[in-house]
């Protein structure tokens, strides 16, 4: 009942009036499904919000199926940390360890083809370092 709730609440916040943004924690929440309902030729951009630690640049994907109306549509993968239009970004370096905070626009987007509800499930794959610290990691969409 609590999920029956939340995805309400997500779905009446996802398709209110003017631009709407979604963020799952790709931590906390990896593979969440969320959907949304989109007029013909509308579209949803991505973005990634990410905060990491590492000595080697990591290795990342976030894996995204889309779906309409259950129905599957078409998957692929993106790597986060290769953005544009990065915004809020900070990286630094300090004794070989690399920290770097940013949100950028993903290569990718989801653009309705007909009037109805959609759905995209997004999971997050990484290498294991033992050097990497992933603060946070999330996805955004933007309608």
């Amino acid at each position: 009942m609590k999920a029956l709730i939340l995805f309400l609440v997500v779905l009446i916040g996802f398709t209110s009036c003017g631009d709407k943004a979604v963020s799952v924690d790709l931590l906390t929440e990896n593979g969440k499904e969320i959907s949304v309902e989109l007029a013909a030729k509308e579209v949803v951009t991505l973005y990634a919000e990410m905060e990491i630690e590492y000595k080697i640049k990591p290795l990342f994907i976030y894996h995204c199926s889309f779906y309409k109306e259950g129905i599957f549509i078409v998957e692929g993968g993106v790597d986060p940390l290769i953005t544009k239009k990065n915004e809020q970004e900070s990286l630094t370096v300090k004794d070989g360890i690399t920290h770097w905070k940013f949100r950028g626009q993903l290569d990718g987007h989801l653009t309705a083809t007909t009037d109805g509800v959609y759905s995209i499930k997004t999971t997050f794959i990484k290498n294991k370092q033992a050097d990497l610290k992933i603060i946070k990691a999330n996805i955004v969409f933007i309608k």
